[in-house]
């Protein structure tokens, strides 16, 4: 499939290989230069390693994974709600429930009876003092609130009545105003399995048209385009992650269809996303299809 991406993108392979290898090295770079590297340190390395995720999502999933994965720990490390948002999509192993619990009270306290408390040694994460890192760790708790058995009664008063699920501060590369990804985080609130899987595929399914907005625009430099320069991610990562965190909360199938169902509407370049997000999925799913490397 990813052959029929870059036709659709009008990208040649070794341009977008050449992309991703350089972000790649780039932290690298950054991470040996300095020992240990400081705070603004690994934060330029935790976004060259995203940046050079959403490149390699075109060309190999598996290495895309790999660099989320380590742009997400860091992230996650310095309390970005951000890092969880993608471990809870990629690497939800990693994630421990005393520390979901305590981030979840950072930012619930206000708006619960107080039942959830922070231990006495957490540390206040200032990243989550930040609307857009509150809406990333609610969408991270939401999504595995079932398997991780987090308090679902103190996620839905901080998603119910936190002024942030009004929002219009952009996020993500799109710009997509700050409700959408709180309407989302509280579709997983919801009872109906099936119900929420349509109202999500909905949500990306607008992000897909924004995405293909953005992409026709970048276009318009033909310079910058042709040869991966554009100030734009053509490997959506919210909309991956995203997915794939619906599918470890509603079941791989039922997401999956309803991802194909809402994709068969859209244009070829708003496709493209929507399609990289179900090729992630059919990598994840569980049984003998799926790859080691994803586990």
């Amino acid at each position: 499939m990813a052959a029929r991406h870059l036709e659709t993108l009008q990208l040649e392979s070794d341009r977008i290989a050449i992309a991703a290898d350089f972000f790649e090295a780039y932290a690298s770079f950054i991470q040996s230069s300095s020992d240990p590297p400081g705070e603004n340190a690994l934060m330029d390395v935790a976004s060259s390693l995203r940046a050079a995720g959403q490149w390699a999502m075109l060309l190999d999933p598996e290495r895309a994974v790999s660099l989320f994965k380590a742009s997400a720990q860091i992230w996650h490390r310095m309390g970005y709600g951000f890092g969880t948002f993608l471990l809870a999509a990629f690497a939800p192993s990693d994630l421990s429930y005393r520390e979901m619990v305590n981030r979840l009270a950072q930012v619930a306290q206000p708006y619960t009876r107080g039942d959830i408390q922070p231990d006495r040694e957490q540390v206040v994460l200032e990243p989550l003092l930040h609307p857009q890192q509150q809406v990333y760790l609610l969408l991270a708790e939401t999504g595995m609130s079932r398997q991780m058995d987090l308090p679902r009664e103190d996620l839905r008063s901080f998603a119910d009545q936190s002024p942030h699920r009004q929002g219009v501060a952009p996020m993500g590369s799109l710009g997509t105003p700050l409700r959408v990804y709180w309407d989302i985080a509280r579709h997983f609130l919801d009872s109906s399995d099936d119900r929420t899987a349509v109202l999500v595929a909905n949500d990306l399914s607008e992000m897909a048209r924004s995405y293909a907005e953005a992409i026709n625009s970048a276009m318009a430099n033909a310079r910058l385009w042709f040869n991966a320069a554009s100030p734009v991610d053509v490997g959506n990562i919210d909309t991956a992650a995203i997915s794939m965190i619906a599918a470890r909360r509603l079941g791989f199938d039922l997401i999956r269809r309803h991802l194909e169902l809402v994709t068969n509407d859209l244009d070829p370049i708003a496709r493209v996303p929507m399609e990289l997000a179900i090729e992630m999925i059919d990598r994840y799913q569980p049984g003998p299809a799926s790859s080691t490397a994803y586990a």
